[in-house]
């Protein structure tokens, strides 16, 4: 479901480095624009996509920004590699959600980086940053964050965050015209955990959530199958990150329902780089998917 993502501030006169180098060239990434010597300003490593988009946003500084794991990743599933210890070590800090460090795989490699503790934020922000009063909440987080690490630019990034409150409040009312309250209640789905908060906010009632399809024995699927029937759910919504969508097509085959697929991250799903795109690509699916009459 996550994966990390890193932010180099550098000065407006050094060169810009490609994706493809960054990849390639992790061990000389932090050196000046031509890789000589060491970095000017070290980077700020974002845990999950949903950071480092708001880091972007909010902050004023310029950002190179490269992706070490990619978007559709499940953060309890990718190993970490050398290249991203190297990273760590550099690093000017590191912004990690809640949930983040109490992930093995993430433990091993802040472990094996021996990243000082004052260099770890945690944005104390619990829930689905997909949701939009969560997200609002992450703003205030990340500022305050940003603010101690870089005071002098503080008025600007003040401002950048309350813009981006401003989007977040037009954004939201642009997806309830486009899918209403008044549509989505009495709708019911099932769908994968990691998407039951996203689909509440968006008015849906969720009669049972799945995982992963090698937590599932055949009775636990059959549960499932005959429960959305009983219920007569409207569609079944899988998570993307999360890898074996093929739970849930197979629920809703069985059921004889909608099948759908959201985004928990921006850069899921093609030209969705920031929260807002990924957002706006979920409401899309979730709107199309609702063209037939109400779930009894």
């Amino acid at each position: 479901m996550r994966f990390i993502q890193s932010i180099r501030f550098q000065p407006m006169h050094h060169h810009k480095i490609t994706l493809t180098a960054c990849l390639l060239f992790l061990p000389v990434l932090f050196g000046c624009g031509k890789g000589e010597g060491p970095a000017a300003s070290p980077a700020i490593i974002c845990g999950t996509s949903l950071i480092a988009d708001m880091v972007r946003d909010l902050s004023s500084l310029e950002a190179d920004t490269y992706t070490l794991l990619p978007s559709t990743s499940c953060p309890s599933q990718f190993d970490m590699k050398a290249g991203d210890i190297a990273a760590l070590e550099q690093a000017k800090c590191l912004l990690l959600h809640p949930w983040q460090p109490r992930l093995a795989n993430i433990g091993r490699v802040l472990d094996a980086a021996r990243l000082p503790a004052h260099k770890k934020r945690v944005i104390e922000v619990e829930g689905n940053w997909m949701v939009p009063e969560v997200q609002r909440t992450a703003v205030t987080a990340v500022l305050k964050v940003l603010l101690d690490i870089d005071p002098a630019d503080a008025t600007a990034m003040r401002e950048k965050a309350a813009a981006r409150l401003a989007r977040i409040d037009a954004v939201t009312a642009a997806a309830r015209e486009r899918l209403p309250l008044e549509k989505t209640k009495g709708r019911s789905v099932l769908c994968h955990e990691m998407q039951a908060p996203f689909l509440k906010w968006a008015g849906f009632t969720v009669v049972d959530t799945f995982n992963r399809p090698e937590d599932y024995s055949v009775t636990d699927m059959e549960t499932l199958i005959r429960a959305g029937k009983a219920s007569g759910v409207a569609l079944v919504a899988d998570n993307l990150q999360s890898g074996g969508l093929s739970a849930g097509e197979l629920l809703a085959r069985d059921i004889g329902t909608a099948y759908l697929v959201l985004s928990n991250f921006p850069g899921g799903f093609p030209d969705t780089p920031t929260w807002q795109a990924a957002f706006e690509e979920n409401i899309r699916r979730l709107a199309a998917s609702l063209e037939g009459p109400p779930a009894s």
